[in-house]
Formats: structure tokens, C-alpha cells, sequence
């Protein structure tokens, strides 16, 4: 609650207007109750990555784990339900267990805001990126990420300047892919903005004026899909033109354009007195803190404990170090006599 608190007063400050925001987590009920309090226009999914893990453990079959990646990634209704058939006839229980689950929170075709395909969030990812940090004190852990993000955004810059296409790689890729298969369809145009695309397996509607197919992956990812570009390019239009903004190689230079100042060393920190708070100052406090119950985290190390030498074991018993005390020593009582 306090962190959401935090960047709501943040992108109150920064923007007209708090724009609507699509937030990823693994379900737990704090989360869900902050962004249903501090954001109640966005939407807010459950990570595919925690669900499917979840369903794993509890069923112990892998079969189960793809039927549901399938589910998630199905775009239209039609395909999802067979997903789910499918899974129900594999375990009654476990399409019994995931009733619990909105379908709204996990499926991309249910799903009311703009994910873009992203069905998990990255949050492993970062715990990877920052693993060398994890276990430091705090002031340490933030001085790494830092470090990081500087190192980060610099190499962005450097590798987008290299890209000469419309969009970032990834997303040209797609765009690639969907004006090769659209050279195979027919288009036949009911008027200026509306279009029947019949390819080898189905026929689609596509509306450019509100950049839907009946298909919904241009809705759903935000690029045209295969059906829209062969329409587009039918009546000569710009398939690039009717892309996302966020996807462009401009935008992407744009986000990782601003610069991440480097922090003096501690020594050269200085103690300041706080100054008397007015209404243009955003004061940050800490949040309230309660001991959690259960057992304590693990405790941090110093940096520079890292390098210290390790302290060798000796065994009283046996006389060797070896790496054990004489409560765990397993050595024979007579040759441990004989040795001493």
C-alpha cells in the first residue's frame, strides 16, 4: 500500500493526468487491495509464471501446466474453452481448482485492460539480475542496482542506435512475419474502413477505423496482425502507421534517453538538516514496520565480509580439520587415542 501510495503521488506530479496502468503480481491479497485502492481504473492480472507453478505442485503433472499456458494464450473464446475442456478431462480436480482463480485475472481474452501477450511479469528476472546484491545490506543493494541501471541504459542506447527499421527489434520481427503470410490471403472490401480476409483455414473482419480483427490479435498485442495487414495493404496503407507508439524504435530510444547520475562515495556524504516541510515538498517516509511472524530473514553480509578469509573448523576429537567439530566427528574412538 505504501510503495502504490508512493507512485501514484509520483505520477500525479509528473504527468497531466495518471495514465491507465496494467499491473502484473502474483495474487497476493496486499497487492490486490492496494491497486483496487490507489488504482482503481487500471487492471490488474495474475502472473501466468506463479499460476502455472502453482498448478504444478498441487496436480504434479506437466501436462496440466501446458493445457494452461495454452488457456492463457488462447484469443478467442472459442479456443479457450476447448483449453479447458481439455483440462478437465485430464483432472476434474484441477479445473475444479483454478474455478478459484477469475478467469478476467489470467486469460488473455478474458482479460479487460492492455497486456500486449505479457502474461507474467518479469520479477524473476530481476531477482536473477540482481542475485550478486540479494544478500547485502540495503544501502549496498541499491548502490548495485545503480550501478546496474546505469550500465543498463547505456548499453540501450548504444544497441539502438545500430536499428534503422520502424520499429524495435522484436516487435519488426512480428510485423515481418505477418506481411510474409499476408501475401497468401484475399481481401475483399466492403468500404472504406472494413474488410473480409480469407485465408486457407478461416475467413476474418477486419475494421481498421478501430483497429480490431475478428482474430483479436492486432487488440490483443497491439501490432496489425496478418488479416489487418493484408487489408491495410490493400487499399495502400501504412501497416506501421497503425502500430502501438510503445513499440517504435523512437520511443524506445526515448525511454532509456534520460540519464542516471552517478552517486558520490560514502565518504563524501554529508549529514543535512531537514528542512521545514511546504506544500511543494514530497516527503517520503518509511513504512510502518511490525515484526512478521514466522522465522526471521536471513542475515545480511557486509561487502566486505565477501573477501574475508574463512575460518578453518578443527576437531578436538580427532585432531584434524577437517571441517567438523568433535560433537560430528565419525572418526574410530581408538585411532582418535592413538593420534593423540
Amino acid at each position: 500500500m505504501w510503495f502504490l501510495s508512493e507512485l501514484r503521488k509520483a505520477l500525479e506530479m509528473n504527468t497531466e493526468n495518471v495514465p491507465l496502468l496494467t499491473f502484473l503480481s502474483d495474487g497476493q491479497k496486499g497487492i490486490q487491495d492496494a491497486v483496487k485502492r490507489k488504482f482503481p481504473t487500471s487492471s490488474h492480472a495474475f502472473c501466468m509464471r506463479h499460476l502455472s507453478q502453482s498448478i504444478g505442485k498441487e496436480f504434479k503433472n506437466p501436462r496440466l501446466v501446458h493445457l494452461l499456458w495454452k488457456a492463457a494464450y488462447a484469443t478467442t473464446t472459442i479456443a479457450f474453452k476447448e483449453k479447458m475442456a481439455e483440462i478437465e478431462e485430464v483432472s476434474p480436480e484441477a479445473a475444479k481448482w483454478l474455478l478459484q482463480f477469475p478467469t478476467s485475472r489470467w486469460a488473455l481474452v478474458y482479460f479487460e485492460g492492455t497486456r500486449y501477450g505479457h502474461l507474467s511479469s518479469n520479477i524473476e528476472e530481476f531477482n536473477k539480475w540482481i542475485l550478486e546484491a540479494r544478500e547485502l545490506h540495503i544501502i549496498q543493494v541499491i548502490e548495485q542496482i545503480h550501478s546496474k541501471l546505469m550500465t543498463e541504459f547505456e548499453e540501450r542506447r548504444l544497441k539502438s542506435n545500430s536499428w534503422f527499421s520502424v520499429l524495435a527489434p522484436s516487435a519488426d520481427k512480428r510485423m515481418m512475419e505477418a506481411i510474409g503470410r499476408a501475401s497468401t490471403y484475399q481481401v475483399l472490401r466492403s468500404d472504406e474502413v472494413e474488410f473480409k480476409v480469407l485465408s486457407a483455414e478461416r475467413s476474418d473482419i477486419v475494421k481498421i477505423g478501430t483497429r480490431c480483427c475478428s482474430c483479436r490479435d492486432w487488440q490483443l498485442y497491439g501490432t496489425p496482425c496478418s488479416h489487418a495487414v493484408a487489408a491495410l495493404l490493400s487499399c495502400r496503407k501504412d501497416v506501421y502507421a497503425f502500430t502501438e507508439k510503445c513499440f517504435t524504435v523512437a520511443s524506445y530510444r526515448a525511454a532509456n534517453s534520460e540519464e542516471i547520475c552517478p552517486i558520490p562515495c560514502k565518504i563524501e556524504w554529508r549529514r543535512t538538516v531537514e528542512a521545514p516541510v511546504d506544500d511543494d515538498t514530497l516527503v517520503v517516509r518509511p513504512p510502518k514496520f511490525r515484526r512478521p511472524p514466522g522465522r526471521p530473514e536471513k542475515k545480511r553480509i557486509c561487502v566486505e565480509d565477501l573477501n574475508r578469509e574463512k575460518h578453518t573448523v578443527h576437531c578436538s576429537r580427532c585432531n584434524q580439520t577437517t571441517g567438523h567439530y568433535n560433537t560430528t566427528c565419525k572418526a574410530d574412538v581408538m585411532k582418535s587415542i592413538e593420534q593423540f
